[in-house]
């Protein structure tokens, strides 16, 4: 799955976000929570376009620059959301 600039940078700083919540709730966690979208949607597109371990593993010990913006207006998070899933299922 091929992402945008700003989805990848967002995805990449939630992951981050995810692997440092105790010590802080960084901005990508934050809008998360704003748009109202579970940590289990946003795993579903990081496994359908960063499927590599190692590449999540970077991620989590450094954000990227600059503060992230939510990727997806309206309803193309649902669109988004299914692409991904669509990808794993045909994985199977």
């Amino acid at each position: 799955m091929k992402l945008s600039r700003d989805e990848e940078l967002f995805l990449r700083r939630w992951i981050y976000d995810e692997a440092h919540y105790l010590s802080e709730i960084g901005p990508a966690k934050r809008l998360q929570v704003e748009h109202r979208v579970t940590p289990a949607d946003l795993a579903a597109l990081i496994a359908a376009a960063l499927p590599d371990p190692a590449e999540q593993e970077a991620a989590a010990s450094d954000p990227p620059p600059g503060s992230p913006v939510w990727p997806w207006s309206g309803p193309a998070f649902r669109a988004r959301l299914a692409e991904a899933r669509a990808a794993l299922g045909a994985g199977r």
